[in-house]
């Protein structure tokens, strides 16, 4: 912006001192000049508001995306998601139920269907992207759930128990400071802190 006012200003100067500096060209000249600031800062103005107008927008949208989470966060129930998982309806979880779900875990995130989970469809991408490509694919995404598994299965018995979840699920919201059962929808993972994104 500053060069084209500069090089504006310029011609104009030039244009006013090839008229033979007469009087009226001087005041002709001065008038252009004064036209091209009055110019610049308009759009200097238009430039700012639209910046204040982008800024305020990014704003909002990241205001509306907290109380999505928030609301999602809300809604997640541990003990109704220990039953969605135990499939046999037992009281325990095994492997096999847990990595069933996993599958279809990812199969219903997959929003896309491109094969591969993307940090909006799943927040765990950092943790579950062993090959840091940016995005988590079936494979790892299994393997994160298996290492899961093993951590809520505190007794190591090869199931899990519906006490083990809620367990691991209390310490997951202590670790989070979120004393009111609210445990991370939002996050993906069978078993983990919510069947949300």
């Amino acid at each position: 912006m500053k060069k084209l006012f500069s090089s504006l200003v310029v011609f104009v100067l030039l244009a006013g001192l090839s008229a033979a500096c007469s009087e009226s060209s001087q005041q002709k000249a001065g008038e252009a000049v004064e036209k091209v600031k009055d110019a610049a800062q308009d759009a200097a103005n238009t430039a700012k508001d639209a910046a204040k107008d982008a800024a305020n927008a990014a704003k909002d949208a990241v205001k509306d995306a907290a109380q999505k989470a928030g609301d999602q966060m809300a809604k997640f129930d541990p003990a109704k998601h220990f039953a969605e998982v135990d499939a046999n309806g037992d009281g325990k979880v095994t492997k096999d139920e847990f990595a069933a779900h996993a599958k279809a875990e990812f199969t219903k995130k997959d929003a896309n269907k491109d094969g591969k989970l993307d940090k909006d469809e799943c927040k765990m991408v950092d943790k579950f992207d062993t090959d840091k490509d940016g995005f988590v694919n079936a494979d790892e995404f299994a393997k994160g759930h298996e290492g899961m598994f093993a951590k809520i299965d505190a007794d190591k018995s090869g199931d899990v128990s519906k006490d083990e979840f809620m367990n691991f699920m209390k310490q997951k919201m202590a670790q989070k400071g979120d004393k009111k059962g609210k445990c991370g929808a939002g996050k993906c993972g069978a078993g983990k802190c919510g069947s949300g994104k």
